[in-house]
């Protein structure tokens, strides 16, 4: 008898989507069915890749711990259209999203009629103006245009007519695969409703050349945390001087429940957690500063602490040594866009070791590897995720998972209040 499909037999990420104002409006929930899952078939196609067990192992996750509360954009195949097997979901929680693969055919028709009767919501996924979606245009309430082919062309202005035709016909138009805050301002005056892409994990818009009083407080105080001779003492006298700095820290430690202590003042936290741990919540509390500035970066704060602790579970997993300073090159790996600053300047701020200093300024050393497995988790590019730790591919999704509801936590009690 096969196993029912579980979590452990997929990949999963996912990808920030914002409306104009920017505020993040949904996930598109990222995914494909590992060879596990299949007894190592060799079928790479697009219905392999989000094919049942995905959506099953979707369904066991659940989709409120990988979304915070958005709606989900989910792949459906063509088989799961005609089969009606989106139901496993509440249809105010996703925007079925049929692969592009699929075209208007009077069955597919049909069995988009049917979702929609019963609430589903449609977003037709790599839309050109094929005519033969015409038919399912009508039926759908977002259409997702792919302009990163145009971009690199330079012949983004070519889509003006036909994003200007689906507005009229009153469809939100979503811009997928933005990579720039230049294509994200020219896709906001072609009039487009809807925006995802890689700008979002690195948006140019943070600069923040010089690091404003509490973010160089919070640089200072890690410093002296890493700096043996300096007492316990010269440390609270440090934080009497940024009160605000004080009631954060002891609100994220306390969040991270040290057996059910609570801790009371910050001697006391030192006495209980360690240096080295309160200089972890010190740098986490330097990044949520920068997530406090918009709801863009806040999603790129988001997107670092996940990297941090993706990278720390993946390699504890793995049996690796250190994987708290597998979590430091992971968490600052995005340090430099979210302060404004170049990587080096960043690092010179820091207390951080050699082998820290080589994984983010030239991709080398003994962390380098686990950086390059989260940033193709991150980018969905599940081959090189494959390739780069095989004996461990069961394990992802509910790392990366945890990984999600972890630093959405520590992010919530870190914010400045």
């Amino acid at each position: 008898m096969t196993p029912p499909p579980t979590a452990q037999h997929v990949f999963i990420a996912r990808q920030p989507i914002f409306d104009r104002a920017p505020d993040r409006v949904a996930y598109e929930l990222l995914y494909r069915a590992s060879r596990e899952a299949t007894a190592a078939t060799t079928d790479m196609s697009p219905t392999f890749m989000c094919g049942d067990t995905a959506l099953h192992a979707l369904l066991s996750i659940g989709l409120e711990r990988l979304t915070a509360g958005t709606k989900a954009f989910v792949n459906i195949t063509e088989d799961h259209l005609l089969g009606e097997l989106y139901k496993i979901f509440d249809a105010q929680a996703v925007v079925l999203e049929p692969l592009e693969t699929i075209d208007g055919s009077p069955a597919v028709v049909d069995a988009c009629k049917r979702a929609v009767a019963d609430g589903y919501t449609l977003a037709l996924d790599d839309y050109d103006g094929r005519v033969s979606l015409d038919p399912l245009l009508p039926l759908a309430t977002i259409v997702k245009v792919d302009v990163l082919p145009h971009t690199k062309a330079g012949t983004l202005e070519q889509l003006v007519p036909l994003v200007a035709r689906l507005k009229g016909m009153g469809l939100t138009v979503l811009a997928e695969r933005v990579e720039t805050a230049a294509e994200l301002a020219a896709c906001r005056a072609m009039g487009f409703d809807l925006f995802q892409g890689y700008v979002f994990s690195r948006p140019e818009t943070l600069d923040g050349r010089a690091a404003n009083v509490h973010q160089a407080a919070v640089f200072q105080i890690v410093s002296m945390l890493n700096e043996p001779r300096v007492t316990e003492w010269d440390l609270e006298n440090a934080f009497r001087g940024h009160p605000s700095l004080s009631f954060t820290l002891l609100r994220i430690v306390n969040s991270a429940s040290f057996g059910g202590r609570s801790v009371d003042s910050i001697p006391h936290a030192i006495r209980l957690v360690g240096r080295e741990a309160l200089s972890r919540w010190m740098i986490i509390m330097l990044v949520a500063s920068v997530g406090a500035q918009s709801a863009v970066a806040h999603e790129a704060v988001m997107t670092a602490l996940v990297r941090g602790r993706f990278c720390e579970a993946v390699s504890a997993h793995a049996g690796h040594s250190d994987p708290a300073a597998r979590f430091l090159v992971g968490l600052l790996s995005r340090m430099d866009v979210l302060l404004g600053l170049p990587m080096d300047q960043v690092l010179d701020r820091l207390p951080v070791s050699k082998d820290v200093r080589d994984a983010l300024l030239r991709g080398i050393g003994p962390h380098a590897d686990v950086l390059r497995l989260a940033d193709a988790y991150e980018r969905a590019d599940w081959e090189q995720v494959e390739q780069e730790v095989p004996g461990m591919r069961a394990a992802f999704t509910e790392l990366y998972t945890e990984s999600v509801i972890w630093s959405g936590d520590r992010l919530a009690s870190a914010a400045p209040q």
